[in-house]
């Protein structure tokens, strides 16, 4: 039996045999998740991951320019 789910997208790997509607790390659909033996484990840090909230943009805004004029 395999207990664990893995996207198939990112690779995470879920704990329990309950579908996702959506994966918490990339967004993919609960249909592209498989089952697996592995352990459950997250995923490397990918900075272009849209919901990773360290890939928030720096730069000029609310905080103004590095640079006086």
């Amino acid at each position: 039996m395999k207990p664990n789910l893995r996207c198939t997208i990112c690779g995470l790997v879920r704990s329990g045999a309950a579908v996702p509607d959506r994966c918490p790390e990339c967004g993919a659909r609960g249909l592209l998740f498989e089952p697996t033996d592995e352990p459950p484990h997250g995923i490397p840090h990918n900075p272009f991951q849209p919901r990773d909230p360290r890939a928030a943009a720096v730069g000029p805004g609310d905080s103004g320019c590095l640079y006086p004029d």
